[in-house]
């Protein structure tokens, strides 16, 4: 009832705001390939409820009935993290295909970022361009490295990122699952337990994906883009981090007080935050990082997302509602970060 007041208040008109970037989906194509994953078993038979594939999997009613109930007015659309696949561009380009054709009819209230075969760079920056060319999808979201560790800060990837700066589409750069043996081998992994009797392999997974290890990896990645100079070779890359920034806002100062003088011939790493990096609120609604945020962040780099089905458009749209009256924001702030960032990073109404 609460929640229902407060967008009853907010949204007094019914009208359906929000924008949201961070929203996954499951293709038909690869959707052995995910759930084959025991991480990805662990985190979602741990974390969520058992109707939760058949929201992964749904873009028509189950969907769209929870984002008008939460005046979203569009998603975009992503393909859930999936290590196995990303060797393959024939698996993306048919899921692509299959979300492009799932979407054809509600383009007014979805939008797509392309899935890609990120261990093939050439293959990816090619089905970046047929993607964004040929379906009218807005970007990519890419998993943060491949299945083996390999970040994309070398030059292997560099075809990669001259298309997107050529195309210029923003780049979500998203977490992976971590390597198995960590989560689930006991007494040596990193995120398992020193002995059974510690905590459950669902805790493990916790640990490693979306209590922590999802977060500081994926931030990792914006440092390593940094300090391996892809800034620098790609000055217009647009690059966005879910999660209120991947923990990035929160260091951003250490971190740019020790790597920033090793990079003198090029910007600074706090100058390449505010040049080329948006964040997404992604499933974290808690005011506390939002403020912390905002003191170094523009808010015309912040925007509203939900991580659905990860995270739940209940609490996202509470946390709108909390954030709305925060003082933390003006009114024309506020509506920024709820849709306009969106739409002029990603040209969608």
């Amino acid at each position: 009832m609460l929640h229902l007041l407060l967008l009853s208040l907010l949204f007094e008109d019914d009208s359906l705001l929000f924008i949201t970037l961070e929203e996954h989906w499951l293709s038909p194509a690869l959707d052995s390939a995910t759930f084959s994953n025991i991480a990805f078993q662990l985190l979602v038979n741990g974390s969520n409820p058992p109707s939760f594939p058949a929201h992964l999997r749904d873009l028509g009613p189950l969907r769209l009935q929870n984002m008008t109930a939460n005046n979203i007015r569009k998603q975009v659309v992503s393909h859930v993290t999936v290590p196995a696949a990303l060797d393959s561009p024939e698996s993306f380009t048919l899921a692509n295909n299959q979300l492009a054709a799932t979407i054809s009819n509600n383009t007014d209230r979805f939008a797509a970022f392309a899935g890609l075969p990120m261990a093939q760079p050439e293959a990816a920056a090619a089905e970046l361009e047929r993607c964004v060319k040929e379906l009218g999808f807005v970007g990519a979201l890419v998993e943060t490295h491949l299945a083996n560790g390999t970040y994309y800060d070398g030059a292997a990837f560099y075809p990669f990122w001259a298309k997107a700066q050529e195309l210029d589409v923003p780049i979500y750069l998203h977490p992976t699952l971590p390597n198995v043996g960590n989560v689930t081998n006991i007494g040596a992994g990193i995120y398992a337990p020193a002995s059974p009797q510690d905590f459950s392999l669902f805790t493990a997974a916790d640990l490693g994906i979306v209590a922590w290890g999802w977060h500081q990896d994926a931030g990792l990645h914006f440092l390593r883009l940094y300090s391996g100079g892809v800034f620098a070779q790609f000055p217009k890359l647009k690059i966005v981090l879910g999660h209120m920034g991947e923990m990035v806002p929160y260091m951003l100062e250490r971190a740019d007080a020790f790597l920033s003088p090793k990079n003198t011939s090029r910007l600074s790493l706090k100058e390449t935050w505010a040049q080329n990096a948006w964040v997404t609120t992604a499933g974290f609604f808690s005011l506390n990082p939002m403020g912390t945020m905002l003191r170094n962040t523009a808010v015309d780099r912040i925007m509203y997302s939900v991580d659905y089905p990860f995270g739940n458009s209940v609490n996202g749209s509470m946390f709108m509602a909390e954030l709305k009256t925060s003082g933390l924001v003006t009114e024309s702030e506020w509506e920024m970060i709820a849709y306009k960032n969106a739409q002029k990073l990603l040209k969608i109404q």
